[in-house]
């Protein structure tokens, strides 16, 4: 019974290592360039873009690529950030736009012109999830797509899936198409995005919510980079970036009905990110900050 105790007692404390939160504040000597931030309905009503903006700013944030939904809302960063906001085109045009995107044709006329006007300059995020609908063979999809072959913009694409064959298939078929892959695919592991960078070189792997308190599986308790995700990202250096992500599920203690508190959390996001990046050979670390990004959006 006692040996059965000082197990459990030795996870619980592995537990308790791996979720304590970062307090020390975001580690902001160094500029970072963040490819996933949202300014979403559910936060405005929290946080005003005012308020993110100055964020942005005092954590040396290089530039920061928003997608909002409704998407106007990134266009309301970009009015207060200027240079300092690259807003995407979010096919989620209305507050509950996640669920009906793939139906409205009207999406991809509101694409076309966001993108002709330069408003928007890439289009994203877009979420899948492997065996529901929408799939991304539907129409809409394909069209947006099309946008930003025409337009040469990037889209930011999300996948849940158990394993890298759906995002192949998307990245083979439009070759012409620059994608950044959210989140590393999610539960991916390094094994499965290797194929990903080998065969599809129109990708950009970003990372964001590969932190212990999502996704998780990108580094250690002590928040450096596991063998594999460290060995994958210095064979490929050119192939990642970076994000904070700050949306409710940092802490998965909300419920569906309230207000988006995520950006409370930016900085131990951020914080986190510099600190397996700091571990990473320097000109490599460089690159993860901000080199693979200002070379995506010519910064």
């Amino acid at each position: 019974m006692m040996k059965l105790f000082f197990r459990k007692a030795k996870v619980v404390v592995f537990f308790a290592a791996w979720f304590l939160p970062i307090v020390e504040p975001a580690i902001a000597q160094l500029p970072l360039a963040d490819v996933h931030i949202h300014y979403n309905w559910d936060q405005k009503e929290l946080i005003s873009a005012e308020e993110i903006v100055q964020k942005l700013k005092k954590s040396n944030i290089a530039f920061a690529v928003a997608t909002s939904t409704p998407t106007e809302l990134a266009l309301e960063l970009k009015r207060v950030g200027g240079d300092l906001i690259i807003p995407f085109f979010s096919p989620y045009t209305h507050e509950m736009g996640r669920h009906d995107w793939h139906l409205d044709p009207n999406t991809v006329a509101l694409a076309k012109e966001g993108l002709s006007s330069q408003r928007y300059v890439g289009i994203g995020e877009v979420h899948f999830m492997s065996g529901f609908r929408p799939h991304t063979d539907n129409a809409v999809f394909r069209q947006l797509l099309n946008l930003a072959k025409t337009y040469s913009v990037p889209v930011l694409i999300h996948i849940d899936s158990g394993n890298e064959r759906a995002f192949l298939r998307v990245c083979r078929q439009h070759p012409d198409v620059t994608f950044l892959f959210a989140h590393a695919g999610g539960n991916l592991h390094a094994r499965h995005i290797q194929p990903i960078v080998e065969q599809c070189k129109n990708v950009l792997v970003e990372l964001s919510a590969r932190d212990p308190w999502r996704y998780g599986g990108l580094t250690d308790h002590d928040h450096q980079l596991l063998p594999s995700w460290r060995k994958l990202i210095i064979q490929f250096p050119d192939r990642f970036v970076t994000g904070t992500d700050p949306v409710w599920r940092v802490t998965r203690t909300q419920s569906w009905d309230q207000s988006d508190e995520g950006w409370d959390h930016f900085e131990k996001l951020l914080t986190y990110h510099h600190r397996w990046i700091d571990g990473l050979p320097e000109a490599v670390a460089k690159k993860i900050r901000v080199d693979n990004a200002r070379r995506l959006f010519n910064r």
